[in-house]
């Protein structure tokens, strides 16, 4: 689970970086890759607990919510 972490702190410190060189991504994308990159540790960490989570019912609950 420490490395799964390590993993993920790296890679968003990455994309943070090429973010701040590259200058031409705007601020929706920024999110965009914070989001997803965000969601993908919560999907490892669910396995790593053996307590999966399931994404449709999260899906589900967010449109309900957004209604």
């Amino acid at each position: 689970m420490i490395g799964l972490l390590i993993l993920y702190t790296l890679f968003l410190i990455g994309g943070l970086m090429v973010y701040n060189r590259v200058r031409k991504l705007f601020k929706k994308e920024l999110l965009i890759f914070i989001g997803v990159t965000t969601v993908g540790g919560v999907l490892w960490g669910s396995n790593i607990v053996h307590h999966p989570l399931d994404l449709n019912k999260v899906i589900a609950l967010i449109i309900d919510q957004l209604q």
